[in-house]
């Protein structure tokens, strides 16, 4: 496995670091000794490398986040056959969750390729069949909505990324898997302890409003995450 970025190789110092920290993670030899947390922490500072920074690196999964939200939210007043319609999704009423979450994951991220779109759409398609959202009578609250994708794509960026090291080492599949979760509840902790009060008014979440809380909001989890190798 590359590096998600994809501009370069990830041969430099930090991405060197990454690997080692998710080598030393899963080793048996480890003892423990790296926590889930620095593994992403180590992560997210190899791939803010340069100029642009992290949050460059997820501009699209941004942008999804906030269409998710506003796809929520007109859920929220108009029922999900409405929203769906909005979309242009209207065939979807009455589909099963699973042909319905990966449809609206298609349309939000739209038809680009490479590593972020694709784990894009994935992540839209878990988030919305793990709260069986799609027909649901009770749309999830759209911040709520939004956060658990951020929250999804970052955990599966940082596993396909870092994949190669952490099976090199497993010994097993189980430990794999349970190291893998282990990330996971490490990377959603944070998101769910970041929640804000309030998000963008349903009308806004289209807007630089919803763009901005999006935006805040992964700052400031990666920011989070980011403290745990301090």
């Amino acid at each position: 496995m590359g590096t998600s970025a994809a501009r370069r190789a990830p041969t430099t110092r930090l991405w060197r670091q990454a690997k080692g920290a998710a080598t030393r993670y899963l080793s048996p030899e480890g003892g423990g000794v790296v926590t889930a947390g620095e593994v992403a922490a180590r992560y997210l500072a190899a791939l803010g490398e340069g100029d642009r920074g992290v949050l460059a690196a997820f501009r699209l999964t941004r942008k999804v986040a906030q269409d998710l939200g506003a796809l929520a939210a007109q859920a929220t007043s108009q029922g999900w056959d409405g929203a769906l319609e909005l979309w242009g999704l209207g065939e979807l009423a009455g589909a099963s969750p699973e042909v319905a979450a990966q449809a609206v994951g298609a349309a939000l991220v739209g038809p680009g390729g490479g590593l972020e779109a694709t784990v894009a759409r994935v992540s839209v398609a878990a988030v919305l069949m793990k709260s069986a959202s799609v027909g649901h009578k009770s749309p999830p609250e759209p911040a709520q909505l939004a956060q658990r994708f951020l929250s999804t794509a970052l955990h599966f960026r940082l596993a396909l990324d870092l994949g190669e090291p952490l099976e090199a080492v497993a010994a097993t599949c189980s430990r794999l898997r349970n190291g893998l979760d282990e990330l996971w509840g490490c990377i959603e902790a944070a998101g769910t302890a970041l929640m804000p009060g309030s998000s963008p008014p349903a009308e806004d979440w289209r807007s630089l409003a919803g763009w901005t809380w999006v935006t805040e909001f992964m700052d400031a989890l990666i920011k989070r995450l980011s403290d745990a190798s301090r």
